[in-house]
């Protein structure tokens, strides 16, 4: 010690000097020369843990305990030219109430050391002993480093680059930061949160996102009906190609109990094309199938479905006919003859079924988020009441919405759910219409529904 008086020269040198008072209240100056403040500022490495010695398949490096009590942070850097065992590389803290062969190794980091990419990893110093073991993996090393470096003074921990991956075994820290994000044009933009405090950021999962197959696990489905003709003793009708007074008359939409809808005919003998089959088979499995049409002679489904949701010409010519997707039975050009028997309907010229109907495939849930209704025919002077029916698979069926929609008034109708409406898997789903008014005959209406469909 000297006294202060004596030491300082210049106000360069204050941070050489710490500073005391003796018993007798005298200022004393203890001088750090500059080779200790080099010492403190660039580290020291710890050579009871370094090696550059390759290690062979399965093997491990076992470093000896070092004393970090005076230092302020640790950094491992490791490279190795194969990589290390699961887990290779452990980062031992201890302590000692004995002498230094009774230490408890109590805390650990352990990473896993990729081949040929040199990792560095921040440790914190928290008991007084460090110990570095690292295991190789199956092949033999021909090039291996391995540097821990002690500082007394506090400095930037190990970084990332931006552009880097990151994975399970990088090293990480506890932060409260304000989040930049990288625009597309280059530019550092903050991100913001809301007052609840959750972090804003652009719908990436809307519509034209799982439109686009971005969204993983998640697909959508837009179901649209039409009623072709129904009169005011018909209510109430599904909304479906087969609620047609001028054709097979059958207004409520029949479900299978079982997995026999096995029949596709027409009843023009000129549809010869392909028709695609959307449906469930028995696990209520979605399943896609492409027919041959032979006129109005039955052909076979390659699969027998317990639900069709969606038919549609894929062939180069229009549909002439009537065209029918139904459970096996006698036929009449074409036509069954049990209306009960039909689970779908293509209109001539439509080329596609119109069904406000649909079911919820196995291992999914639905998610609607909007349905529509609309006055689509000539009667006039009258009134339709728009059911949203639902049934969960084993129950009934649950009225979930209902509105109405006038000929003579507003003839269109959307509704769209700020939370959607959640459907499990199985459950079934139609849009039916009543008519409130008589006599009417010739009424029609369009309705559907936009679902989002989420694997479970």
């Amino acid at each position: 010690m000297a006294d202060i008086g004596n030491e300082i020269q210049n106000i360069q040198d204050f941070e050489r000097h710490k500073f005391y008072v003796d018993a007798n209240g005298k200022v004393l100056v203890q001088t750090t020369t500059a080779a200790e403040i080099a010492g403190e500022s660039n580290g020291v490495i710890d050579d009871n843990n370094s090696t550059h010695t390759p290690i062979n398949a399965g093997l491990t490096f076992t470093g000896s305990a070092t004393d970090i009590l005076d230092y302020s942070i640790i950094y491992v850097t490791v490279y190795s030219d194969v990589a290390s065992a699961t887990d290779g590389l452990v980062i031992e803290q201890g302590h000692t109430e004995t002498d230094i062969a009774g230490i408890d190794w109590d805390s650990d980091d352990k990473y896993t050391i990729p081949a040929g990419i040199g990792k560095t990893y921040a440790i914190q110093p928290a008991l007084q002993y460090l110990r570095v073991r690292y295991t190789n993996g199956g092949t033999n090393q021909t090039a291996f480093r391995l540097h821990v470096l002690a500082k007394k003074k506090y400095s930037l921990d190990s970084s990332h680059r931006i552009q880097d991956p990151i994975v399970d075994d990088d090293d990480a820290r506890l932060v409260k930061a304000v989040v930049t994000a990288k625009t597309e044009a280059g530019d550092f933009i903050n991100a913001s949160a809301t007052n609840d405090g959750n972090i804003k950021i652009s719908n990436a999962e809307n519509g034209l996102g799982i439109a686009k197959g971005n969204v993983t696990g998640t697909t959508f489905i837009h179901k649209f009906g039409s009623i072709p003709d129904m009169d005011d003793g018909d209510s109430p009708a599904s909304v479906y190609d087969g609620a047609d007074d001028a054709h097979i008359d059958q207004m409520s939409y029949v479900y299978s109990t079982t997995a026999d809808i096995d029949s596709l005919s027409s009843d023009s003998a000129s549809d010869t094309f392909d028709i695609e089959v959307q449906g469930l088979d028995t696990n209520y499995d979605v399943v896609i199938q492409t027919i041959t049409l032979t006129g109005q002679t039955r052909v076979a489904l390659t699969t027998n479905l317990i639900r069709v949701f969606r038919m549609k010409n894929v062939g180069t010519a229009n549909n002439v006919g009537h065209i029918y997707c139904y459970v096996n039975t006698a036929l009449t050009t074409g036509t069954p003859n049990d209306s009960t028997k039909v689970r779908a309907v293509m209109q001539p010229g439509n080329n596609q079924t119109l069904m406000a109907i649909y079911t919820i495939p196995n291992g999914k849930t639905g998610f609607v988020r909007d349905w529509y209704a609309s006055t689509s025919g000539a009667s006039r002077n009258t009134n339709y009441v728009m059911d949203l029916f639902a049934r969960p698979f084993g129950k009934v069926f649950q009225l979930k919405h209902r509105t109405a929609i006038s000929d003579n008034a507003t003839s269109y109708i959307q509704h769209k759910y700020e939370e959607p409406e959640v459907f499990a898997a199985k459950t079934d789903i139609e849009i039916r219409a009543s008519i409130t008014d008589s006599p009417i005959t010739g009424g029609s209406v369009s309705a559907g529904f936009d679902i989002v469909l989420v694997d479970d």
